[in-house]
């Protein structure tokens, strides 16, 4: 590479994320000039059995205690929480217009996971290989119909392991971005390299709490923020940041801070198939 490239990537996991945050980032990537990258669940964010199998209310009370992450509670409050877990509804399905919009407005849409991202999040490993490769299949089929074919993959929570890297080669994905920290490479089955790329988040906060949600979890004012974010882009060539729009993106202040500072130092704002394209 011979260019800066910064990507920003979004996870779609949560209707809030295409009603709240959606529009607040178009504008800003509009304002900017930019184009982003989004990873949309086509199927359910939350599941009453799931949920009551956790713990229900206790176990949701212990993770609002998290200190390093802000729980989905927070970011929509208990009113919208319970009624989405009650209703069950899908996220991607439900908005095509919103989500046709955003295409048609030059940015890039990937596919994340399959039809329930809890189950997939909370019991991934327990999963047989045919009953996830027939989920993503229908997703992306689905997607397919409405949106045109997505090039990119991403697994809800960053759960893959040699099973997905298959199906997202048999599927044809330019793409997956299962990964925090490293180089972009070739994900491997059997010790034989793929055809498609892994692209890494490069910057993120402790486990896989986004990098900004980690600050946001910590209260750190703006000014530090934008100031970590700053000294974390010394010396790099390729940058991946991401977020969920019901949180970074409903936070458009910070937002326009942390694009400014990416373009003052230089940085290229590219979707992941553009950095697929310049690895290439």
């Amino acid at each position: 590479m011979t260019d800066k490239l910064f990507s920003f990537r979004w996870d779609i996991d949560h209707r809030a994320c295409i009603t709240d945050g959606l529009p607040r980032i178009m504008q800003v990537c509009e304002e900017f000039g930019v184009k982003n990258t989004f990873f949309v669940n086509m199927g359910r964010a939350t599941n009453l059995k799931e949920w009551l199998r956790k713990g229900g209310i206790k176990g949701t009370k212990a993770k609002l205690n998290d200190m390093e992450a802000v729980h989905l509670i927070k970011k929509i409050g208990w009113p919208r929480f319970i009624l989405e877990t009650l209703l069950s509804r899908p996220v991607g399905r439900s908005f095509v217009d919103r989500l046709q919009n955003l295409v048609a407005a030059g940015h890039e849409l990937g596919q994340h996971g399959g039809s329930d991202h809890v189950v997939w999040s909370r019991r991934f490993f327990e999963l047989p290989e045919n009953v996830i490769a027939q989920d993503v299949t229908d997703a992306h089929e689905e997607m397919t119909r409405l949106f045109g074919r997505p090039v990119g993959f991403t697994s809800p929570g960053f759960k893959s392991d040699e099973r997905i890297s298959r199906i997202v080669e048999n599927l044809g994905f330019s793409y997956d971005g299962d990964a925090i920290g490293g180089n972009p490479h070739h994900p491997t089955v059997g010790g034989a390299a793929l055809g498609h790329w892994r692209i890494p988040v490069t910057l993120c906060g402790p486990r896989t709490v986004p990098l900004l949600e980690w600050h946001g979890a910590r209260q750190t004012p703006d000014q530090e923020i934008i100031a970590d974010l700053d000294k974390r882009l010394d010396g790099e060539r390729w940058v991946v940041l991401y977020g969920h729009p019901c949180y970074e993106g409903v936070n458009d202040g910070i937002l326009r801070q942390v694009f400014r500072t990416v373009l003052d130092r230089g940085f290229r704002f590219v979707t992941h198939q553009q950095m697929v394209d310049q690895l290439r």
